[in-house]
């Protein structure tokens, strides 16, 4: 268990701690000289149950606020400390506010310098102690004498013993308040384990704050110390000091750097959030207003963005932070936040989203997203996304989220509600998605529904390229999953894919009398025509059909080889290119090659056409041209239908 007192500077928070640790928490000796706590002390219970306790002396002064906010996350217990000649002072009452901010529920109250005032004295800040922190134990304690100290380790015994033990699925992390060498050993961080466990010889992330030079970088843990002591292993809700080896110096690493064990996590500079503002008309927070966020041991300027608009008057709101440098962050991390001067005290909150999208914020999808997330734990999570909301989940994003391992999520998943009967898993785009099988089979029908409408209106096409039909149905079937569908129905059987195109199984290009009527108008018209070949143009004028019609009727003609394109503009049926094919090839049979002169005179026709299909023929492998001449070179090029 973690505690960490709270309360008025010389109020005897340091005196309180050394009495009951044996530790004097005022390492430095400008705090020494100056009688405050200026940094963070840390001291751990000897024998026993106080074995189990570490204590967190943070600063009373209100000009070190700041340092008090980076290093009180995790913690188990408040102990808010006040003096019994002064009674509850301002710092009192901020130190209670910001622990409440940063999620800390549990709280005791001791009540010192009890030997300096009468009783009448005592019971009276008794009661507006116990006014603070209603239905929490108090003792009075006389730091000089150790009166009541006995009462105090009782209610500390009590209070670890009733402790709900920390979440230990989640990966390891660590804010790092302290940096040092030990002498022999190396480079020594310290914090408090927010998350998960850490072995000696374990595998590290060493995120820099944004304000250092320095990169991304691996660590291996070649020590621990958990509570003081020696030991192989930490864990969520201890104070760890990590020896680490890699490319590690004073210089790299910094307080306010982060080390994770999640492996692909990057910082983010959107937070969607749900804060907690302190009450008071002279210190709102606005929308887009600039606030500094306090999030582990980093300091980060903002802009609050209100996510929930009319709800102005209310003490809660969701706000998306944005961010002037990015932090690493995750789902459940407390905050506070403070003015642009950090003069005061704003409100606080937890992390809902840690990546946060940056477009469609305030969308009704994404406030529905935003209500399942805050259901806290992942299990309901996913279930009010897959299930009630029919969203996408994407397991890499999850992961990320909630700072789960593989396995972890894979745990998640094998148990009730989620089985193998109730989800779809597909890959896309690098990524695993998650939807429910009912959502699964909409996206299949909706498809399925969408390719018989075009095969309908289309009956003559052979198929569809499937970017045309993504385009129909992207309303109803998102992007990512439309090619996972087309598969997963190509695979089934139930779509083939043909060269470039897909159609359904089944179908076959089929005409509708009406058009079927129109094709034999313009097939006679153009075999009228013989070897002269006639121009699009030609044909809508000798017609009628205008180009879009024109276009129709030819077009799944010329697919299916019932008409072939001679150059750009001609159109042909096979039977007269056979039968101009049979006149070359009985032209060079007996005089070994054909001119194009030549081949006018045999065709009967103009220059221009003559030379139009001389090279339709050389295109397609019938003949070659050798000099002036042109020569057969394989007979089964113009197997045309």
């Amino acid at each position: 268990m973690l505690v960490a007192t709270a309360g008025h500077v010389d109020h005897g928070k340091t005196s309180l701690v050394q009495r009951l640790t044996g530790v004097d928490t005022d390492r430095l000796a400008e705090e020494k000289q100056r009688g405050l706590t200026i940094e963070l002390g840390y001291a751990f219970g000897e024998g026993g149950a106080m074995e189990s306790i570490g204590f967190i002396d943070v600063p009373g002064h209100h000009r070190f606020i700041n340092t008090m906010i980076s290093g009180i996350n995790g913690i188990d217990l408040g102990m808010l400390v006040v003096a019994a000649d002064d009674g509850p002072m301002p710092q009192t009452l901020e130190h209670l506010q910001l622990l409440r901010l940063l999620g800390v529920e549990r709280f005791a109250g001791v009540i010192t310098k009890s030997d300096l005032v009468d009783r009448a004295r005592l019971d009276q800040v008794a009661k507006q102690t116990g006014a603070l922190i209603p239905g929490a134990p108090l003792c009075e304690i006389s730091n000089r004498t150790g009166e009541g100290l006995a009462q105090l380790q009782s209610i500390l015994d009590n209070a670890s013993r009733d402790c709900p033990p920390r979440a230990t699925e989640a990966q390891f992390r660590l804010y790092i308040d302290r940096v040092f060498i030990k002498k022999g050993a190396g480079v020594v961080v310290t914090g408090t384990c927010l998350s998960g466990s850490v072995d000696t010889g374990d595998e590290l992330r060493l995120h820099p704050s944004s304000g250092s030079n320095t990169r991304d970088t691996n660590v291996r843990v070649r020590e621990i110390h958990t509570q003081g002591k020696p030991a192989t292993s930490g864990h969520a809700g201890q104070r760890c000091a990590l020896n680490l080896a890699g490319k590690v110096s004073l210089e790299r690493i910094h307080r306010g750097d982060f080390l994770c064990a999640h492996p692909t996590a990057l910082p983010s500079r959107r937070l969607d959030t749900r804060c907690w503002t302190v009450a008071g008309p002279e210190r709102p927070l606005k929308h887009l207003g600039r606030v500094k966020l306090y999030i582990g041991t980093r300091r980060v300027g903002a802009r609050t963005y209100f996510l929930d608009r009319g709800e102005d008057n209310a003490s809660s709101h969701r706000i998306q932070l944005i961010l002037d440098r990015g932090v690493l962050a995750f789902a459940g991390d407390r905050f506070v936040l403070r003015d642009d001067n950090e003069r005061t005290t704003l409100g606080g909150g937890i992390i809902i989203d840690p990546e946060a999208p940056q477009w469609g914020k305030s969308r009704s999808k994404h406030l529905k997203q935003l209500d399942a997330l805050e259901m806290g734990q992942p299990e309901a999570a996913l279930n009010q996304l897959l299930f009630s909301n029919g969203d996408i989940v994407s397991l890499r994003q999850s992961k990320r989220t909630w700072n789960l391992t593989r396995d972890e999520m894979e745990g998640l998943l094998a148990r009730p509600p989620f089985a193998a009967n109730t989800l779809v898993r597909v890959s896309a785009d690098g990524d695993e998605l998650v939807v429910s099988r009912e959502l699964w089979q909409n996206y299949v029908e909706h498809l399925t529904q969408q390719l018989a409408e075009w095969h309908g209106a289309r009956p003559m096409e052979p198929g569809i390229r499937p970017e045309s039909l993504q385009a129909l149905v992207q309303r109803q079937l998102p992007a990512r999953l439309f090619k996972a569908v087309l598969d997963d129905r190509i695979r089934a059987g139930q779509i083939v894919r043909q060269e470039q195109l897909i159609r359904a199984l089944g179908h076959r290009p089929t005409l509708s009398p009406q058009v079927q009527r129109e094709w034999q108008r313009l097939e006679a018209w153009i075999k009228a025509r013989g070897a002269n070949i006639p121009l699009r143009s030609e044909i809508q004028q000798g017609t009628g059909f205008d180009a879009g019609r024109l276009e129709t009727l030819t077009r799944p003609a010329i697919k299916t080889g019932d008409l072939v394109e001679i150059g750009e503009k001609r159109l042909a049926l096979p039977a007269t290119l056979r039968e101009l094919a049979v006149l070359v090839k009985q032209f060079t049979d007996t005089s070994g090659g054909m001119s194009v002169i030549e081949a006018k005179q045999v065709f009967g026709l103009g220059r221009n056409l003559t030379i139009e299909i001389l090279e339709f023929f050389d295109q397609i492998g019938y003949t070659r041209r050798t000099g002036n001449l042109r020569l057969i070179s394989d007979l089964n090029a113009i197997q045309l239908r």
